[in-house]
């Protein structure tokens, strides 16, 4: 996002509108929460947040820390989900690689996760609650409403297609929304009643997916550079 267009900027605001009027919710809404819960899944969320995996051919990165998000909203009350989307969020991105995050792209960043989330929950409360199913379906809302505005906004800043891009950026991570869902359900199934100390017991698991995946996409890099290398060896020795 180094300049941004009329209709970046425009979709970069109803992002941020729409983020900080779900955010709202959370002082609105915040009851008599299980704090050792919260407690737990809060803390795990921000340090799972620090594991990132950069995508290749890609301007943006996925951290391991949906599995949480997803437990929070299934286990947790909405405000309390919230909190811990929109706080491990900004700490992925304070965390970046990058020394220099405008505060656009972590507002814009915050504000697509908010509503991912809130998608993820809307879609959870319509089916069986607390149900395999609600988890299923919330995470397949969470997907579509976090990946189609990164996408948009690849688009229109990089001068990309739409649809190409938000393609590849589906390519590239559905199979870790899927495994995320996963283990969420198998947290759930893990105890007859959400304690603390679950999602402590998933990070450890989550740090071997994110290094696993590193592995993976580092792969792909070095397949996609190698034809370049020996054109260039070629060419060289031609001269």
């Amino acid at each position: 996002m180094t300049s941004l267009s009329t209709k970046s900027k425009m979709l970069v605001g109803l992002v941020v509108l729409f983020g900080a009027g779900i955010l709202l919710q959370v002082p609105l809404t915040w009851g008599h929460p299980a704090y050792g819960q919260f407690t737990g899944t809060f803390l795990v969320a921000l340090f799972a947040a620090r594991l990132k995996v950069s995508l290749p051919r890609l301007t943006g990165s996925m951290s391991v820390n949906l599995p949480f998000i997803l437990l929070a909203l299934s286990e947790l009350t909405l405000a309390e989900a919230l909190l811990i989307t929109g706080a491990s969020t900004l700490a992925q991105c304070l965390w970046s690689e990058s020394s220099q995050q405008k505060p656009t792209k972590i507002m814009f960043n915050v504000g697509v996760t908010l509503i991912a989330a809130e998608a993820a929950w809307l879609a959870m409360q319509a089916t069986v609650p607390n149900s395999g199913l609600g988890l299923a379906l919330g995470a397949l809302a969470y997907l579509l409403v976090n990946t189609i505005p990164v996408a948009a906004i690849i688009a229109l800043t990089e001068n990309g297609r739409l649809f190409g891009i938000w393609r590849k950026i589906l390519q590239l991570t559905f199979p870790y929304f899927v495994l995320a869902a996963g283990v969420a359900g198998l947290a759930k199934l893990a105890a007859h009643a959400f304690a603390w100390y679950i999602p402590l017991l998933i990070l450890p698991l989550m740090f071997l997916v994110q290094r696993s995946f590193t592995a993976y996409f580092q792969g792909l890099r070095n397949s996609a550079d190698q034809p370049r290398s020996y054109a260039m060896a070629a060419g060289a020795g031609r001269g």
